[in-house]
């Protein structure tokens, strides 16, 4: 504990990439900054962890939806960020043959060709009218987004229809509707889901796929090569270095602007005086005084641990703290000492052409639906949905030399067991994920000299990821737009004078975008121009 209290314009809690691209942003305005990060380390699920001695990666494994816009404004590349855009983007092995992602939409309209005749066409109508609808919904992932009744107000008469569908009606339906193969619907179905913890058919599942047509609209694509334009997600590339370098070019950014960095200083709490912030306190006692916070933390741990009743009025804090969190997140990292070979690939496939690119395990839509539903009544899935990557095919350093790291997120392993705890069932459930993933790697188990498994609960106590939810909240309608992650703070300003919100539990929502934090530091700096007029914080139906 130390006498002092140091000042700042602006204190962020929280070192992930939300909180570093808010750092960035306002110390690129000439403010004096500090973030404050619990763990060791910057980044959070972004940066780079030693998994085991020698094997370094992050916990997430792609940067696809890192919004380009801030590579570009914050000159990310003079700091050492460098993408590879691999082609093909992601490898997707189904029963009738795996699915390749070419960045060349006519080797992608031949797959789906074949899968069912004249399946390109729906496919790529479908993404179009998606596209078509997210301009007309009056939300931007920039702003403060307005509520849900009012969106439905503003869609026009031709496109209420495919709103309703969307937002009202579940994933499965849209997709059965909408295409006839399998493979074409689980495709998208992977990607709309993700970690979600609600099965295809219950409503408001399909609002994932809105993701991308919402970003498009905010920001249009201004060139051919926009990634945002590529058909599949993880279209950006991957960062050379892993995921990590997106957070060491960021701290990079923040160091050259003057931002103060500092791990290991968990904040106690949050200080305020008159119904305003002053400050925040660490557990270790050190005090940081500042007129502005940016709490880049989940919301809920926010709301239940950092405020008192005083700061922001009882039922909102209660309301907030009793947001339930759904997580099912479990981490596989495996020592290889060598590539595994891929079975199934197309004779004009090599081995080469996909083992550095990223791989999905999602054999169907009914499928998903059963790991899902076996995730939600507390039973890690038997047949789990998988991402992964060899990261160091791209990052060789990420490795010993000679060896490779096969990183895999396995999805619907619940964070509360209705059987059991996780020390009995993290080895069957992380073996369980090999053995599946060996019917695409068949020599996969031959190759590994070490492993790791992480359960949720590893990884809520390594994170600070409340239940292993990396979204900091489900991603559904009800929880999205004006809703997220309270309609009463919404728009990353709380009841709290000089109290702002940012990270994945506010809108946009969660994954790797950086817009969270970009978005809390655009409130800050014209909270403190005195340029935002209180409309624009507040929406009325």
């Amino acid at each position: 504990m130390t006498d002092r209290a140091d000042t700042f314009d602006v204190v962020i809690v929280g070192g992930g990439h939300n909180g570093l691209v808010a750092a960035a942003y306002l110390g690129r305005a000439g403010l004096k900054v500090a973030v404050l990060e619990a763990r060791g380390s910057l980044g959070g699920p972004c940066g780079t962890y030693e998994f085991m001695p020698g094997y370094r990666t992050a916990f997430t494994n792609s940067a696809g939806s890192f919004e380009p816009r801030f590579v570009d404004e914050l000159n990310l590349a003079s700091f050492g960020l460098r993408f590879l855009p691999t082609n093909p983007t992601v490898v997707h092995p189904f029963p009738r043959g795996t699915f390749i992602g070419w960045r060349d939409r006519a080797r992608i309209a031949g797959q789906l060709n074949a899968f069912a005749r004249g399946e390109a066409d729906r496919y790529f109508q479908l993404l179009a009218r998606l596209e078509e609808l997210g301009r007309h919904l009056g939300a931007s992932v920039f702003a403060p987004s307005p509520s849900l009744s009012t969106i439905a107000r503003a869609v026009p008469a031709e496109l209420q229809r495919l709103f309703e569908r969307v937002f009202f009606g579940s994933l499965r339906q849209l997709l059965d509707e909408e295409l006839v193969s399998e493979e074409a619907k689980a495709l998208l179905a992977i990607v709309a889901l993700n970690a979600t913890l609600a099965p295809p058919s219950a409503p408001g599942t399909a609002i994932g796929l809105m993701m991308r047509p919402l970003s498009l609209a905010s920001t249009p694509a201004l060139s051919p090569d926009d990634p945002r334009r590529v058909p599949l997600r993880g279209s950006s590339g991957l960062p050379l270095g892993g995921m990590g370098a997106v957070i060491d070019a960021l701290a990079g950014c923040c160091r050259s602007l003057g931002v103060t960095m500092l791990t290991d200083a968990p904040v106690l709490r949050v200080l305020h005086e008159g119904g305003r912030v002053s400050g925040v306190v660490t557990r270790a006692g050190d005090e940081y005084r500042t007129a502005r916070v940016i709490s880049a933390i989940n919301p809920k741990t926010l709301f239940a641990d950092l405020l008192d009743d005083a700061a922001v009025g009882a039922a909102l804090r209660q309301d907030i703290a009793a947001v339930p969190m759904r997580g099912s997140a479990f981490k596989i990292v495996l020592a290889l000492d060598g590539l595994p070979r891929y079975a199934g690939l197309p004779d004009d496939v090599g081995a080469a052409d996909v083992a550095g690119v990223q791989f999905r395990v999602a054999p169907s839509l009914d499928a998903i639906e059963r790991s899902v539903s076996e995730g939600l009544s507390g039973v890690p899935s038997h047949e789990p949905i998988m991402w992964g990557l060899i990261p160091t095919v791209t990052s060789p350093e990420l490795a010993p030399p000679g060896r490779h790291l096969l990183s895999i997120n396995a999805w619907h392993a619940p964070y509360a067991l209705a059987h059991g705890n996780w020390s009995d069932m993290r080895d069957v459930f992380g073996w369980r994920c090999v053995d599946v993933l060996s019917r695409l790697m068949p020599d996969l188990k031959d190759r590994i000299v070490a492993h790791r498994f992480m359960a949720p609960n590893d990884i809520e106590e390594e994170l600070g990821l409340v239940a292993s939810n990396i979204t900091h909240g489900d991603m559904l309608p009800a929880n999205l737009f004006g809703a997220r992650p309270h309609a009463a703070v919404h728009a990353y300003k709380t009841p709290l004078d000089g109290l702002f919100l940012s990270g994945s539990g506010v809108w946009p929502g969660g994954y790797v975008t950086g817009i969270p934090g970009f978005n809390a530091s655009t409130a800050v700096l014209a909270d403190i121009q005195g340029t935002v007029p209180a409309s624009a914080y507040t929406y009325k139906d």
